[in-house]
């Protein structure tokens, strides 16, 4: 070790060298150099140099794992921002409209027919679910379902009628 560096330029190369073995990546390899060196400069007050190297290589191993672990579990989705997005108009008009007849039929519906409709349609709850939930029978959830149904097509019919958008 030279003054003022804990490593030389070899160990440095070592270390990297050893990251990319690891993750077959230069930008990841750094990554994990620089996050093995974080920790060694921050580990308690004393260095020992026969343990050194290999204190930061089992960090950058341990840290390749953690990471693999992860990404294992909850992998990564990536978006080309580069593609072109064709937006229809009229299917941009049509969710306006749609959005609009959803907020008017919302505030047709009384408290309890939407807070079953939350659980149901949002939540994903079964009508059993829902019961043990608001302390009702399941057969009168049942019942708030079928009226709500009931309620929504009649509305559609309404719309279907007048040739678009209702009353």
């Amino acid at each position: 070790m030279s003054s003022g560096n804990f490593f030389s330029r070899v160990e440095m190369n070592n270390l990297y060298r050893y990251g990319y073995a690891l993750c077959s990546n230069q930008d990841d390899a750094y990554d994990l150099l620089q996050y093995a060196l974080e920790k060694y400069l921050h580990k308690s007050d004393r260095y020992n140099d026969a343990c050194d190297l290999a204190y930061v290589r089992t960090t950058m191993r341990n840290r390749f794992i953690d990471e693999y672990r992860k990404s294992a579990r909850f992998p990564e989705e990536e978006y080309d921002d580069g593609l072109l997005v064709v937006i229809d108009e009229t299917a941009l008009e049509d969710v306006v409209v749609a959005q609009i007849d959803l907020e008017i039929m919302w505030k047709e519906l009384n408290t309890m027919e939407r807070e079953v409709l939350y659980y149901w349609a949002i939540e994903g709850m079964t009508a059993q679910e829902i019961a043990e939930q608001i302390d009702v029978a399941r057969g009168t959830v049942l019942s708030r379902l079928y009226r709500i149904r009931k309620k929504f097509d009649t509305k559609a019919e309404i719309n279907e009628l007048s040739g678009g958008r209702g009353a």
